[in-house]
């Protein structure tokens, strides 16, 4: 291919770099998901490539702004929204610099952390969160694949928009813009609305380094007025160039970030939350009947806390899932024996016979699990006559309503706990699944 063939195709930079994304999500997701988890969670690579990608975006923007052309208040309006959403993603650095959420945004914020979008957003299930993501995902559509056909056709709303100066996306970027609005969906429940966010950002830094050149050659400022924004020849190995480096400087920065903070005093927190990452992840898979990765991820947890019943049981539900009689009853009956011992000790713990109910129950003993949660019933409601208003007595008993699947009754106790403790985020978590139970 000579560098005249390569200088032509603007698409060709975007293109590789979509079907790379694309790739290596779908094979990390399938194949590799401790690669996934550090390519989607927060203050991992994935995170830090959102951020840099805007912030990357930004940049651009804040240069066209100082270009005549009728785009600039449309890029000064990219350079702000752009400042805005890279910082709400990082929560305004405080992972990074590990300062304390305020009283307000404790309480208040559906994650607990120092941003805005969590006050309408966040990782429970809530009409207005899915409203706000199919507005999301029908606006990226539009302005990456409907607006540039319309543009190319010669639509007159498409037209006047653009003389008006709404930068129109070049056409080769529709796949990051419409992947990203059905990935934004979250169908699959895989944190691909991570993923989402990362091709936004790379196609809107894409679009920007496009007009930075298309500004740079066009004659006069009207040139490019009414049509789809084109690129004069003397200036495409220049787009070329920007596309590598902004790809590049994108990789460098995130993989670079990545490293420093794992590397610093916030590792500890990273390494906490991959470890949550892993167990919720190996629950994702189990969803999928993916049992030998959800398997593998659950040994992790168990290497981590041996003594957990919980781990133990969803180990045994995925051999059970494979039908391996053998290991499952090896697994259940140790979450049985780890849970008599505690039960042995300490009669009167909610949480140890609300555990024997899940196992006993997975082991097909509804005659024991119905003992034990009646034994969990009735501690719970005790409890909460005899301290009617402490937090953790009604969100024990609203977990033992749950257990019963009495999901009005766990609604209103968990709701009293929220409500007593708003700042606890495992409070929080509780409500808003018993919310969207009886819902």
């Amino acid at each position: 291919m000579s560098n005249q063939t390569t200088s032509n195709r603007p698409y060709l930079v975007p293109s590789l770099l979509f079907a790379t994304i694309a790739g290596f999500y779908t094979i990390a997701a399938c194949y590799f998901p401790i690669v996934f988890i550090w390519a989607t969670y927060e203050d991992l690579f994935g995170e830090w490539v959102q951020f840099w990608s805007i912030m990357i975006a930004m940049a651009v923007s804040v240069r066209l702004v100082m270009m005549k052309s009728p785009f600039r208040w449309f890029f000064a309006l990219l350079a702000i929204s752009c400042l805005y959403v890279g910082m709400e993603e990082i929560s305004w650095g405080q992972r990074v610099f590990g300062f304390s959420s305020p009283t307000y945004f404790q309480a208040n914020n559906l994650q607990g952390e120092t941003n805005f979008h969590n006050f309408l957003t966040g990782p429970y299930g809530t009409t207005l969160k899915m409203m706000i993501s199919y507005a999301l995902a029908l606006a990226l559509a539009c302005y990456g694949l409907a607006y540039p056909i319309a543009l190319r056709l010669k639509f007159r709303l498409a037209a006047h928009l653009n003389r008006l100066g709404v930068a129109c996306p070049p056409l080769y970027l529709w796949p990051y813009f419409v992947a990203a609005a059905v990935l934004e969906l979250s169908f699959f429940r895989f944190n691909e609305a991570e993923v989402a966010e990362i091709l936004v950002g790379l196609g809107l830094s894409m679009t920007a380094v496009h007009y930075l050149c298309m500004i740079r050659g066009s004659k006069n400022d009207n040139t490019t007025s009414g049509k789809i924004p084109a690129i004069t020849a003397n200036h495409m190995r220049g787009l070329l160039k920007l596309q590598c480096a902004v790809v590049a400087f994108t990789l460098f920065l995130s993989a670079g970030t990545t490293l420093l903070l794992y590397n610093s005093s916030r590792g500890t927190a990273i390494d906490i939350r991959i470890e949550n990452g892993v167990k919720k992840f190996a629950g994702r898979y189990a969803r999928y009947k993916a049992w030998e990765t959800a398997i593998t991820l659950y040994e992790m947890v168990l290497e981590s806390n041996p003594q957990s019943a919980s781990v133990l049981r969803q180990l045994a539900e995925c051999y059970q899932g494979l039908g391996d009689n053998e290991n499952f009853m090896k697994y259940v009956q140790q979450a049985i024996d780890h849970d008599m011992a505690k039960y042995n000790k300490n009669r009167g713990s909610a949480s140890v016979n609300r555990s024997l109910t899940r196992t006993h129950r997975l082991l097909g003993d509804e005659e024991s699990a119905q003992k034990h949660l009646r034994i969990a019933l009735r501690i719970g409601l005790k409890r909460v006559k005899k301290t009617p208003a402490s937090a953790p007595a009604a969100y024990s008993l609203g977990k033992t309503y749950s257990l019963a699947e009495r999901h009005g009754e766990a609604l209103k106790q968990l709701s009293r706990a929220y409500k007593l403790n708003p700042t606890s985020k495992k409070y929080r978590k509780a409500y808003y699944s018993a919310k969207n139970k009886v819902s």
